[in-house]
């Protein structure tokens, strides 16, 4: 039989290992992180309406935090964290000599550093906070709005993301309501 205070020590060996074996599979998980970048990165699209420029912005590190003002109107805030913002733009080329000519759309997705293959689909979509902006002088129709119909796949493997969506905002036109891209992040 084995002696009470042995058998607290070799407890307390054991519950020292499985904590230093716990830290070790999570900084695992770590290192197959999508984000081996530590500035934003943004990388032009090819595939893109004419006359206009789409690009996604990579933005490690932070988090998404979503607002509303006095107004009740919603704005983006980006704040140094602990995930991944993925920004995809699609901006029209301007009019020369128009005032208020400029006309944009913004989705923001926002998600862990690390690998990953999900779907989401209508309010789950706000897992990701999943954020459609048009920006533009359009009364009544610019803003943000919260995205809730709609379905996204994302895969992220290591250097590597694959964004697939089809979305709709209620009541607000959009240009761009699909999203087909795979982007390789170069180390």
């Amino acid at each position: 039989m084995i002696p009470l205070q042995k058998c607290n020590a070799m407890a307390r060996y054991f519950l020292f290992f499985l904590v230093i074996l716990n830290i070790g599979c999570q900084s695992s998980r770590l290192n197959k992180s999508l984000i081996s970048l530590k500035e934003p990165k943004v990388i032009t699209l090819k595939s893109c309406p004419v006359k206009s420029n789409c690009t996604i912005e990579i933005i490690p590190h932070s988090n998404l935090i979503i607002k509303k003002d006095e107004f009740k109107n919603t704005y983006i805030e980006i704040l140094k964290g602990s995930k991944t913002i993925i920004k995809y733009q699609y901006k029209k080329d301007e009019m020369p000599n128009t005032k208020d000519g400029h006309y944009s759309e913004i989705v923001y997705i926002e998600t862990d550093n690390y690998d990953k293959n999900i779907y989401l689909k209508n309010e789950q979509l706000q897992e990701v906070k999943m954020v459609f902006g048009r920006l533009c002088y359009c009364k009544g129709t610019s803003g943000y709005f919260r995205v809730i119909k709609g379905e996204l796949e994302l895969t992220v493997k290591k250097n590597k993301l694959t964004l697939n969506s089809i979305f709709s905002v209620d009541n607000i036109p959009q240009i761009i309501a699909k999203l087909n891209e795979t982007i390789i992040l170069e180390k």
